[in-house]
């Protein structure tokens, strides 16, 4: 399940992700709200935050995440993920050397430093 987050500047689209991911998450609500902040901004931040509930992704999910990826590859200027999931962390991690803006990994902990990171204007 996705949730959408409020409280964030205007040009982030923050959510959280909670159980299992599926298909219809990413089209009922991360991507209507991608497109949607893409309406006033050239680019837009992300924040995706795993919560304490989260259980992992379906296979199906895996491809609309890679798709996501693909279409909005340079419509981020930054991603910030939060997380105390290992394995989340490293993939992150590691797919961040694949995508053309700075993505940062941080702890729940660290949830301050994230939303400083977020806001950071780009030069």
């Amino acid at each position: 399940m996705i949730q959408l987050l409020d409280g964030f500047h205007h040009d982030v689209v923050a959510i959280k992700a909670l159980g299992v991911l599926t298909s219809e998450d990413y089209e009922q609500h991360l991507l209507p709200a991608i497109e949607a902040k893409l309406m006033d901004h050239a680019t837009i931040k992300l924040w995706y935050e795993f919560g304490e509930g989260f259980e992992g992704v379906s296979v199906e999910t895996l491809w609309d995440d890679a798709k996501l990826g693909f279409f909005h590859l340079t419509d981020f200027s930054r991603v910030a993920i939060i997380t105390d999931n290992d394995l989340v962390a490293s993939t992150a991690s590691v797919l961040a050397y694949m995508v053309p803006c700075p993505v940062k990994v941080f702890s729940r902990m660290e949830v301050d430093n994230a939303q400083d990171w977020i806001l950071h204007q780009d030069a």
